[in-house]
């Protein structure tokens, strides 16, 4: 049984937004956390999308703009949040 290639894809646009927030901010806290924030913002991208919201452009059944920008969206949160919290503990 072959995976559909709309999970690779899912799978490569996870993969690849969670690598370049860690390269980006390598002392970001736990890459689990960074992980999670990625797959939230695919799953994310694909319901603004389904929507009829930034549908385009598509290929295949992704809609990578919609994914990235959901994923950016919720890491620049992420980003917000941890930081309001670093500042709150020291």
């Amino acid at each position: 049984m072959r995976p559909s290639p709309g999970l690779l894809l899912a799978a490569v646009i996870v993969a690849a937004a969670t690598q370049t927030v860690r390269l980006a901010f390598p002392g970001r806290g736990p890459y689990a956390w960074t992980l999670l924030l990625s797959i939230a913002g695919v799953m994310g991208g694909e319901l603004v999308a389904a929507t009829g919201h930034l549908g385009a452009p598509a290929i295949g059944v992704m809609h990578p703009l919609a994914d990235a920008l959901m994923v950016a969206g919720l890491h620049v949160v992420g980003l917000l949040t941890t930081a309001s919290a670093d500042r709150i503990g020291h």
